[in-house]
């Protein structure tokens, strides 16, 4: 019997704490101020403009992707990759070329897609490397082009209207 109201109150100390941490009674300041942060960061009007950007995004990849404009070796979308027209991310990899800014960092960050993954390694300098060769950035020239390009596309858009 003695037990059995030690386990009874046991399980009342679980549901009055539950109950209590449910209704943020002795939640610390500093973590409702953290909270209240976190939803005030950006304001609505920040958000609903990001929410419309990333679906024209993600509406742009889709037609780049299937007009063979733009292949990406990460997950998710490549902002820069479409914000410029499209690259070759495979390609531009596997040809040692240089691979473009958002592609070299997806690298680093361990986020390949399993495919390229597999090929990835660190010199004795901890440079990353794909079979055997050293990751670059794009070279200077190669960057002006698609920035340029990226305008060159504005212009073109704005024009269409």
């Amino acid at each position: 019997m003695v037990r059995l109201h030690k386990v009874a109150g046991g399980f009342l100390l679980l549901a009055l704490g539950y109950c209590l941490g449910s209704l943020n009674v002795h939640q610390p300041e500093s973590l409702k101020a953290q909270a209240d942060e976190d939803n005030n960061k950006y304001g609505r009007e920040v958000l609903t403009a990001y929410r419309n950007v990333n679906k024209a995004m993600r509406d742009l990849n889709s037609l780049l992707s299937a007009g063979g404009q733009n292949t990406t070796i990460s997950p998710g979308l490549n902002f820069f990759a479409v914000s410029v027209g499209g690259v070759n991310a495979e390609q531009d990899l596997e040809e040692g070329r240089g691979v473009d800014p958002e592609t070299f960092a997806a690298l680093y960050a361990d986020l390949a897609s399993p495919k390229i993954a597999e090929h990835l390694d660190y010199d004795e300098l901890g440079r990353l490397r794909y079979k055997k060769n050293v990751i670059r950035l794009y070279s200077r020239d190669r960057l002006r082009a698609v920035f340029l390009e990226r305008d060159r596309l504005a212009v073109k858009a704005e024009a269409s209207e």
